[in-house]
């Protein structure tokens, strides 16, 4: 099928863009600026301009594709706005098409989990990540429209040195110990970059329109095992440092909360199954280490 990747360049697009196309996908990846568009080529994706910030550079391209994938990771100052009007004018131009689309959201909506969150569970999202349900029903509610809509909520991503634990190795790097956000005594829920880019495209593929489905490892390490993880890794020892939450503001309120998700559904449903080293293997004895980074 054809497929529009919307945030190919970053971290998590990237990797979803390569997982459609390794399964015979025909990919394109929107690019905003030059920068992004030789990125891309690169890479071998086939590149189209656009801009989420500027949906309506959006609507030639959602119309050439069969899927639409949107895994943008704004970096302007107001976000949410950005996406719902990307999504907005996606919406529009997608209806009545029998078309898929596909919205990628984290777990971070369910705030802290009191027991395993699964998809039904009750979202309590902090700050930075309030507005993020508001755009999950939406796209649950294109079905209505003629679109076959998906939401794939992600943890934490890690692998490939990338994401927030590289974070964690580049302060165990710089500074002789790793900087963690509190005590480490919550646990975050986590997912192998590979392993979300292979379930991003198996719910594009065959998912439940309307559905939400977690994209999660089995894991449930502390974040200061993590942390401690990464400073072995970076040859600090296992020696971890501690900044207080209100420094990082709503971002650090994220980065403190204590969460267990289940991916069952999407193991059920799509015979999916998490396959990367977890985390604290990944970042002791993986692709973080210094001259894993160096190569």
């Amino acid at each position: 099928m054809n497929v529009l990747i919307i945030g190919a360049t970053g971290y998590v697009g990237s990797a979803v863009e390569r997982a459609f196309r390794l399964r015979g996908h025909q990919t394109v990846a929107t690019a905003r600026s030059d920068v992004a568009r030789m990125k891309l080529q690169a890479s071998g994706a086939q590149v189209v301009a656009g801009d989420a910030a500027r949906p309506h550079t959006l609507i030639e391209p959602v119309k050439a594709a069969e899927m639409v994938i949107y895994c943008v990771q704004s970096t302007d100052a107001d976000p949410y706005t950005v996406d719902l009007h990307a999504v907005r004018t996606i919406a529009r131009t997608m209806a009545g098409m029998e078309r898929t689309f596909l919205f990628m959201s984290g777990a971070w909506v369910y705030g802290n989990t009191r027991d395993v969150a699964d998809e039904a569970a009750p979202l309590e999202p902090p700050a930075l990540v309030a507005k993020r349900p508001d755009l999950e029903r939406m796209v649950q509610n294109m079905v209505k429209i003629g679109i076959r809509g998906h939401v794939v909520r992600a943890g934490i991503v890690y692998g490939d040195g990338g994401g927030i634990p590289a974070m964690f190795a580049q302060s165990a790097r710089d500074r002789g110990a790793t900087t963690m956000v509190g005590p480490g005594l919550n646990s975050w829920a986590t997912i192998g970059r590979q392993d979300l880019a292979l379930l991003t495209a198996l719910v594009a593929e065959r998912g439940k329109p309307g559905a939400v489905y977690n994209a999660v490892d089995d894991s449930s390490f502390s974040v200061r095992e993590i942390a401690e993880a990464a400073s072995r890794g970076a040859g600090a020892g296992g020696k971890t440092t501690m900044v207080q939450p209100e420094l990082l503001g709503p971002f650090g309120e994220c980065l403190m909360l204590d969460q267990r998700v289940s991916a069952a559904r999407a193991k059920r449903d799509l015979g999916w199954s998490p396959t990367a080293p977890t985390i604290v293997d990944e970042l002791e004895h993986g692709s973080y280490l210094p001259a894993k980074l160096a190569s």
